[in-house]
């Protein structure tokens, strides 16, 4: 008798059991199932990707500012393009712009390779080009038409802070593979590189079927399998695109910059680089050409001058040194010097100063921006030994406070490549003079701004609108809200708070007052609003002067801070003050007065830069 073992007999029904499983699948498959057939009889699945619209761009006023314009490719399959006659090659060359040489090349290397996936054959087409041409494709088989999309720029103004979109390459795949592949799109600069996942959109995805011959016969499963895409999402900008349009037209011919803030929010109205260029030379089929000749241009125009430029902030500076000095109790707001005889003398007269009354307090130094007086606040500061017990101590104090205003770092812009500008520490003066080796007297030209010290024409902005709000700001931005699937969703940004007792700084705006009304501002004035502001005279070592002015307004209730920087222009009183008071009548008044409408022209004309126009102007 043959025993039976069990745990044989178990191990024998499973196999079986799995056997008939895949049998039955397998059965299934190849017979009842019609999904599989037509699979089969096809041969090939295709997944294609379909690309979203990138999310439009608009203005504080809901004005489009940002949207897409219809444009098509075409690409070949080398497998299975056949061109039999020579007057085809030459149509087709003609029909496209490419030379007959080149487009015989381009075919004849791509089938050497013996490929069926598709190779680029013409991109930027423009709705008009291709109606020209659509209706001879039908001759050359294996060429495939794709809808795509480019940035059109409705409003061609703000480039830079628009920033633009081009092709990814091998580094943004590998930056993130799971979304990009070749022959997408990124945003390279300004708002397009900052806010690049919000505005990219989601893609989606068809599933074609092809036959053995590389023929399209439908779907797969019906769509079963299909996904839409799902278009980016809409951006609000805090910028005022006419008002834009007004100050990039006063720049015209300058090199500079232009900023306004709304103190309150921290939102950028304004943002001028000059020179500046048509944000639409950047969009197309002439991209790299444009690029090439922009980068090439002597006068820089894609160079971000107002968060990338770093400029000695001349005597808007000494807002900031008598706050200071105030706050630390070396200097009290009514406390008058004596001696200003056109220079600081307790250092042989260096800084100079020019003519004006003396004595002078806190307020009226201000006004008349006196170069002795703050000189002396400078020095008294670091050298109090009452309150600091040594010039270390003091200095870096300073520079605390400097932080705080955003000074010498980088304010945290939403846009990317902002420079931090420059503050010197104290470990920086040791090194370039050697430990206990330097003194207040050393450093001297920070007093009035023309030492080492360096702003932004941002971080200016932003000095003018934390005075303005009395020791707070937010974090400066461009954009206002973002909005997904309908829904209005506020950004929000991060509130710093000044140390300094928000009462000191009416004697800094009481002053501002005066330079406009009656000092070195005054041509900043305008007609029933009360502007606070501050001249500014860079010193630069490589030819004139720059030309700088702050100011907010109004006085009791500001909504609008600017700054002001006009390279090689002199006295910041005669070119800055004056454009910034344009800027500050036609946004809180919608027009200019009879009393300034001729300093439109007059800056308008203004041409400081004394070469030929350069390419970003001529297109």
């Amino acid at each position: 008798m043959v025993e039976t073992n069990p745990r044989r007999n178990i191990l024998i029904g499973a196999v079986v059991f799995i056997t008939l499983i895949f049998a039955t699948r397998l059965f299934y498959l190849q017979v009842l199932s019609k999904e599989y057939s037509q699979y089969a009889t096809n041969n090939v699945v295709k997944k294609v990707i379909l690309k979203p619209l990138r999310g439009s761009i608009y203005d504080r006023n809901g004005k489009l500012y940002v949207t897409n314009q219809p444009n098509f490719s075409l690409y070949f399959i080398p497998k299975k393009l056949v061109i039999q006659r020579e007057k085809d090659t030459l149509l087709l060359s003609t029909l496209l712009g490419i030379p007959t040489t080149q487009l015989k090349h381009l075919i004849y290397k791509s089938k050497r390779v013996g490929t069926f996936r598709p190779r680029l054959l013409k991109n930027y087409l423009s709705q008009k080009d291709f109606a020209g041409i659509s209706s001879y494709l039908w001759r050359f088989n294996g060429i495939q038409v794709k809808p795509e999309n480019i940035r059109l720029y409705k409003m061609p103004y703000g480039a830079h802070f628009l920033g633009y979109i081009n092709e990814v390459n091998d580094k943004d795949i590998e930056k993130d593979k799971q979304f990009y592949r070749m022959g997408d799109v990124i945003g390279r600069s300004g708002i397009e590189k900052y806010y690049e996942k919000e505005l990219r959109g989601k893609k989606g995805v068809k599933m074609i079927l092809e036959n053995v011959y590389g023929k399209e016969v439908g779907s797969f499963a019906n769509g079963k399998y299909d996904t839409l895409p799902k278009p980016g999402n809409k951006l609000v900008l805090s910028i005022d695109a006419e008002l834009q349009k007004f100050a990039e037209e006063l720049m015209q011919n300058k090199r500079g910059a232009i900023v306004a803030i709304e103190p309150k929010t921290g939102e950028i109205l304004v943002s001028v680089s000059a020179p500046y260029y048509n944000p639409n030379l950047l969009a197309g089929a002439n991209i790299k050409k444009n690029w090439v000749k922009l980068q090439s241009d002597p006068n820089k125009p894609m160079y971000n001058r107002v968060v990338q430029a770093q400029y000695p902030p001349g005597s808007i500076f000494k807002l900031l040194n008598g706050l200071i000095a105030v706050q630390e109790h070396t200097l009290h707001p009514t406390q008058t010097f004596y001696g200003c005889i056109g220079g600081f003398p307790r250092n042989k007269g260096r800084p100079k100063c020019h003519n004006h009354a003396s004595p002078l307090n806190l307020i009226h130094a201000i006004q008349h921006s006196c170069n002795a007086f703050f000189a002396a606040v400078y020095v008294d500061y670091l050298h109090n030994r009452r309150r600091f017990k040594n010039i270390y101590e003091a200095y870096d104090k300073w520079y605390n406070y400097m932080k705080e205003f955003g000074i010498g770092r980088k304010l945290g812009v939403d846009i990317p490549y902002e420079s931090k500008g420059i503050l010197p520490s104290s470990k920086y003066y040791d090194k370039l003079y050697g430990k206990k080796r330097w003194n207040a007297m050393t450093i001297i030209s920070n007093s009035i701004g023309q030492g080492e010290v360096s702003l932004t024409p941002l971080q200016m902005a932003n000095v003018a609108a934390a005075i303005a709000n009395k020791g707070w700001y937010i974090t400066p931005h461009y954009a206002k809200e973002i909005i997904r699937n309908g829904k209005t969703e506020k950004l929000t940004f991060d509130t710093t708070k000044i140390s300094i007792d928000s009462t000191l700084f009416n004697y800094i705006i009481e002053g501002m007052e005066l330079v406009v009304t009656s000092g070195t501002g005054y041509w900043a004035r305008v007609p029933d609003i009360k502007v606070c502001g501050k001249t500014g005279t860079a010193q630069n070592p490589h030819g004139k002067d720059h030309s700088v002015f702050i100011a907010f307004a109004p006085k009791e209730d500001p909504k609008i801070a600017v700054a002001v920087v006009i390279e090689n222009a002199g006295f910041g009183g005669v070119w800055a003050a004056p454009t910034a008071a344009l800027i500050i009548e036609i946004y809180l008044k919608g027009a200019i007065s009879k009393q300034n409408k001729w300093q439109i022209e007059r800056i308008k004309n203004a041409d400081f830069i004394h070469k030929k126009k350069n390419y970003a102007e001529n297109n």
